[in-house]
């Protein structure tokens, strides 16, 4: 389960990326839709992170192609939730 200072810190992060949630979206399924991803993915992907693996091991946890590591919407919420762990997510 995904912390719930987590998914504040997610929401943060996207809404100065310009991804505002559509009414009934949470905020993973913001993130899926912004990042092209599925909600399961980017759960998987946060889940993650939100235990403290690198960007590299989170991307392979959720089936998200190592290319997608330039993304900076992806990059930003990394580091995000790094901060709020209290890791350093590289």
């Amino acid at each position: 389960m995904i912390d719930a200072n987590v998914l504040r810190a997610i929401g943060e992060v996207i809404e100065t990326h310009g991804v505002t949630p559509k009414s009934g979206e949470g905020i993973t399924d913001a993130v899926a839709r912004a990042l092209d991803l599925s909600s399961a993915e980017v759960y998987r992907w946060a889940e993650a992170l939100s235990e403290g693996c690198t960007v590299e091991e989170a991307n392979r946890r959720a089936g998200i192609a190592s290319h997608r590591e330039g993304d900076p919407l992806l990059v930003t919420v990394a580091r995000a939730i790094g901060k709020v762990v209290g890791k350093v997510v590289g």
